[in-house]
């Protein structure tokens, strides 16, 4: 409960308690996080009961264990916190300490030199103590309600805290589209740069981040979301993102002096004085929109100075910033007898402040004035700024930096918000219709992989194992459990795709902070491959029992068919029913939760690696069908390998549970026992190759479905467009 609303990531609530709320939990200072002010800030009255509840429980639980130690001679003991699960330490060495009781057990043969009546005596005041009959229980169970209901009541409000949004852009309208079919140009015309500066557009974008409500609050929404990442990372990211929006700007500003200001370009000739008019309308719209607001009218006049000469609306900037721009002439060396400026002073560029290079909301110090020259009739900057342009590659973009910042060749994007239940139902279409064709294809594969398991010894390895079933019991035998294979793997393919894709979505998106969530993106992702994997195992249980009968046993299973085998097993234990087709659940779900997770995580970081090595697959559909090819196998194989043991046991109770329930700690122990610890590897080799061939199978058929289906990586996607309001 506490760390569902204590900002502290880590979840070790109670090294809070232990060092104060303005301490150090271990892995994130309380202040800083403090300073980040994200909506998941702590408020007093949960701190009031945290402590509280602590305090209280702490004392309950001393009470308890000195009356046990009274009657059984028991001490209590501090544990360090190493030697449980988790071990927080502070920056400071600092150990938290568990309190730790032996229950107290009643042992008739132990010698206890109590009398009764100091038995009875010691036994009321346990009693008092442990069944809430003091008061002291009482207030404790009130603060622990109270307590989660905070906790509950806070859930809510991790959403983000600003109402302002990205497509409230004062200068135009804005809005998210489909990348499908978006308008957005994935490349600009070859003449793009000549009417609209990449410099020219970048400091536009940071202009826009620092004076535009809309963008502002977007840029410290998406600040804080880094807010729990490494400076460098969150270096990277901010840069990134601001590269694409600066690119859609530059979209937007060529789209407006080229084009309709739709993001459609006219496919005619204009003269320079049409697109000096086009920026005199620009200009006219940001002073009446940002002019009122502190220093805007310097930072728009150094933008527009920016532009080739030909293009600058000199005499409006002379007009509405001629505050602006004789203060830079009265500071500016001028020789009085002609009128003209020294320009000795401007030939040095001077490097902008690290502060300006690392803050992309910043503008230029105040010390940057336009100035005007009698020489070329136009403003340019002082002190001189350079605006070349150096052009990178990263990722699957292509970057061009500047002195102001990057600019991708990618329009700002994210993922949709908003998915229906139609698009969760094709989700789940494909992901059936690929789980299916893949373990069709590697049917004989399972079989062999069972058999080996079933049957340890018997086959020297997977080809002497396919070899000899076929020799001694015909090709067909190859083909056993076909009907079981088919049913349950299509639940488990409509079910762990969209469940997958849903609780990755409402995890990171409801449940968590955005901070929480960026920070713990492959946490999130474990998780949310777990639950899918939950939900999948419940179908795919009672049909995995009947499929591995039937191939361990054909003789008796196979002429029963699915429902005989499932009636067989349901009847085998009268008192237990319907509850014998979920004996091997734990099993199994443990495998397929293990599996599944580890599957979804490492398929998604392995893509992502080699699409960084390589970014040209992205570029043609069959080359990233192969990265899914490569990166599914990859994903199947270190998940089988991480499961194994859970394999192993999930065949083990399946084989031993005839006859009454058998669980999963049991079955391991028994399986131990009787053949060793390395039976819960047997088969590792056959099962690596069976589940890197079908997890490809499964990712690519996915992908091509949903290609099919048009579910595409574009269709996930939203890209930001601007389409800039002018007047005239």
């Amino acid at each position: 409960l506490h760390s569902a609303f204590i900002p502290c990531p880590c979840s070790y609530c109670f090294t809070w308690l232990s060092w104060g709320v303005g301490g150090d939990c271990g892995m994130y200072n309380t202040n800083q996080l403090m300073a980040h002010k994200t909506p998941t800030m702590i408020t007093f009255v949960q701190i009031i009961l945290v402590l509280a509840t602590a305090v209280e429980a702490f004392t309950a639980t001393s009470q308890q264990i000195a009356l046990l130690g009274e009657i059984h001679g028991l001490k209590s003991s501090f544990v360090p916190l190493e030697s449980t699960r988790r071990r927080p330490q502070n920056r400071n060495g600092y150990r938290v300490f568990l309190l730790r009781c032996d229950e107290a057990i009643e042992d008739e043969s132990e010698d206890v030199s109590l009398s009764g009546n100091q038995w009875d005596g010691h036994r009321e005041k346990v009693g008092s103590a442990c069944h809430g009959e003091s008061s002291l229980s009482t207030r404790r169970s009130f603060l622990l309600a109270a307590t989660a209901a905070v906790a509950l009541s806070y859930i809510p409000f991790t959403a983000n805290a600003s109402d302002k949004r990205l497509e409230e852009i004062s200068l135009g309208t804005a809005k998210w589209n489909n990348a499908a079919a978006s308008n957005s140009f994935s490349q600009l015309p070859s003449d793009a740069r000549s009417f609209v500066s990449t410099s020219f557009a970048v400091y536009f974008a940071r202009f826009l981040i620092h004076y535009d409500n809309g963008a502002a609050a977007w840029w410290n929404n998406l600040s804080n979301s880094y807010s729990l990442l490494s400076p460098s990372e969150v270096q990277r990211r901010e840069g990134i993102a601001f590269g694409c929006f600066a690119y859609s700007i530059q979209v937007a500003l060529y789209s407006l002096i080229a084009g309709n200001g739709q993001n459609e370009y006219r496919d005619i000739h204009f003269s320079d004085a049409v697109t000096k008019e086009k920026y005199l309308a620009l200009f006219n719209g940001m002073v009446e929109n940002y002019g009122g607001r502190e220093d805007a009218l310097r930072n728009i006049a150094l933008l527009f100075a920016m532009l080739p000469p030909k293009y600058q609306p000199v005499e409006e900037m002379a007009n509405k910033c001629g505050e602006v721009v004789r203060k830079a002439a009265n500071s500016s060396t001028v020789t009085p007898e002609n009128g003209r400026k020294n320009t000795s002073k401007l030939i040095a560029f001077k490097p902008l402040p690290f502060e300006f290079q690392q803050n992309y909301a910043s503008l230029l110090p105040s010390n940057y004035q336009p100035l005007y020259s009698e020489i070329t009739k136009s403003f340019t900057i002082t002190p001189r700024i350079s605006m070349s342009e150096t052009a990178i590659t990263e990722q699957s973009t292509s970057t061009f930096t500047t002195t102001f910042g990057p600019i991708s060749s990618q329009p700002l994007s994210r993922e949709r918000p908003d998915l229906s239940f139609n698009f969760y139902a094709l989700l789940g279409l494909s992901g059936g219709a690929g789980c299916v064709l893949t373990h069709t294809l590697v049917i004989p594969l399972d079989v062999v992989k069972t058999r080996m398991q079933t049957n340890p010894g018997e086959y020297d390895g997977i080809f002497d194992g396919a070899a000899s079933i076929a020799k001694k019991e015909g090709i067909n035998s190859l083909f056993l459990g076909t009907q079981a294979t088919i049913v349950g793997y299509l639940w488990y393919g409509v079910s762990v795709y969209p469940s997958y894709a849903f609780f990755k979505r409402f995890i990171g998106d409801q449940i968590l902070s955005p901070a929480f969530a960026v920070a713990h993106a492959d946490d999130v992702a474990l998780i949310a491959g777990a639950m899918a994997s939950v939900i999948a195992s419940l179908g795919l249980t009672p049909i995995e029992a009947c499929r591995i009968r039937a191939v361990a046993e054909p003789d008796v299973y196979r002429p029963l068919g699915l429902m005989g085998t499932l009636g067989v097993i349901q009847n085998e234990d009268s008192s237990s029913g319907w509850k014998n087709l979920y004996s091997g659940l734990p099993s199994l779900m443990t495998r397929q939760v293990i599996f599944g997770s580890v599957k979804f995580l490492a398929f998604e970081r392995s893509s992502e690696a080699i699409f960084g090595v390589w970014p040209e697959l992205r570029d043609a559909t069959y080359t990233a069908l192969g990265v899914s090819l490569v990166a599914g196998g990859f994903s199947g194989a270190l998940s089988s390998v991480i499961s194994q043991p859970a394999d192993s046991i999930l065949t083990y109770v399946a084989k031993k549970s005839s006859g009454g329930n058998l669980g999963i700690l049991d079955g391991a122990r028994m399986m131990i026992q009787e053949e060793g610890v390395v039976s819960l590897f047997r088969g590792l080799g056959s099962r690596c190759v069976w589940a890197g061939c079908i997890i490809a199978g499964q990712f690519l058929l996915y992908d091509v479905f949903r290609a099919m289906f048009g579910i595409t990586g574009n269709d996930l996607n939203q890209v930001f467009e601007v389409a800039l309001t002018i007047d005239g």
